[in-house]
């Protein structure tokens, strides 16, 4: 579940998906013009941001930390027993 709205126009066109043999889609396969308009969307994201989305474990516990909190799962964190 995204905790984030997203609007259409934000979303990746994907002409065709490649699946390996197990059925997991493993590549997408898109048009040039929407391959321009992805890389146009990387350039704004901050280099001190960017290592997040190239670390897949990263990327999972920030959405599922997301998902906890816009589910109100969430705790008080006292910095000094840390």
């Amino acid at each position: 579940m995204r905790t984030t709205l997203k609007k259409k126009k934000d979303l990746i066109k994907v002409k065709q998906f490649v699946t390996n043999s197990e059925g997991q889609k493993v590549a997408a396969i898109i048009e040039m013009e929407e391959l321009s308009r992805i890389e146009g969307l990387l350039k704004v994201i901050p280099p001190s941001e960017a290592w997040l989305y190239q670390n897949k474990e990263a990327v999972e516990s920030v959405q599922k930390g997301l998902k906890e909190a816009s589910e109100g799962k969430i705790s008080k964190l006292n910095l000094n027993k840390l």
